[in-house]
């Protein structure tokens, strides 16, 4: 049967162990909660209420202001109201490739293409540069979408390996070009212009590629010089025998396609 100096041995291990459980409790409070905040901050961000998930995001960091979780979060919340902000809490979070993208989405916001375009690069965020660059265009705001691809332009002008991404960079400001053309008639003669030399680059870049050429040939076919629509169309043919919308444009421009070359 345990004796006296036993109960007083166990009843001090359990006080102890109250005091440590009390104690961790005291220090775990906060990131927990903090964590809490982080999730309901991210429920709010999800169901399009940015200013709501700040506000969680905001409560989570008053409780641990030095959490990359909450400052990247936050910095999504803010990318829209506050691109400056976002770029702040992206930079303090300092968490890897995802938060240097994130970066060129606030750098983007901010009107600074060439720094958007380093931070895409490095994050090798090429994609999320192009849906950036489509979503500006979408607002109308085709000068600050053209001024990103220039930017990724100058970039990869001096890498040889990269001859292919570039060509695919001036057909974009082609494209991009073009559609301003439209939606800024008053404008009109200056972005079609852009569209032309751009396209042209893009083939001379990647003088293979059928699409660079349809584009270019088109291009010069509606707005430009109606000759080198032609010599455009029928290089398209010397690639694609009968390719169908070369056809129809050569016809319509009244000129006849090249014969198709006999395999000896």
């Amino acid at each position: 049967m345990p004796g006296p100096q036993s109960f007083r041995v166990r009843k001090e291990l359990i006080g102890a162990g109250i005091v440590a459980l009390a104690l961790l409790a005291a220090a775990a409070w906060r990131p927990l909660t903090a964590w809490w905040f982080d999730d309901l901050g991210n429920l709010a961000l999800a169901k399009g209420d940015a200013a709501g998930a700040q506000s969680w995001f905001d409560r989570g960091l008053a409780l641990t202001p030095h959490s990359r979780l909450l400052l990247e979060d936050r910095g999504r919340a803010l990318l829209d109201s506050d691109p400056a902000e976002a770029l702040r809490d992206f930079q303090a979070s300092a968490c890897g490739a995802a938060c240097i993208a994130e970066m060129g989405d606030a750098q983007a916001r901010l009107g600074n293409a060439d720094a958007a375009v380093a931070d895409y690069l490095q994050a090798n965020a090429a994609v999320r540069l192009a849906a950036m660059e489509d979503r500006i265009a979408q607002t109308g705001r085709y000068d600050e979408a053209i001024a990103l691809e220039t930017a990724l332009v100058q970039r990869l002008g001096g890498d040889m390996l990269l001859r292919a991404d570039l060509a695919a960079a001036y057909a974009k400001i082609g494209k991009l070009s073009a559609a301003a053309s439209y939606a800024k008639p008053q404008a009109a003669d200056g972005y079609r212009r852009r569209a032309i030399a751009s396209f042209k680059r893009a083939t001379e870049i990647a003088p293979f590629n059928e699409g660079y050429l349809l584009s270019y040939a088109s291009a010069q076919k509606d707005w430009g010089d109606k000759n080198a629509a032609r010599e455009a169309y029928m290089r398209v043919l010397s690639l694609h025998p009968h390719q169908a919308d070369a056809e129809q444009a050569l016809a319509e421009l009244g000129a006849a396609p090249l014969p198709t070359p006999h395999v000896r």
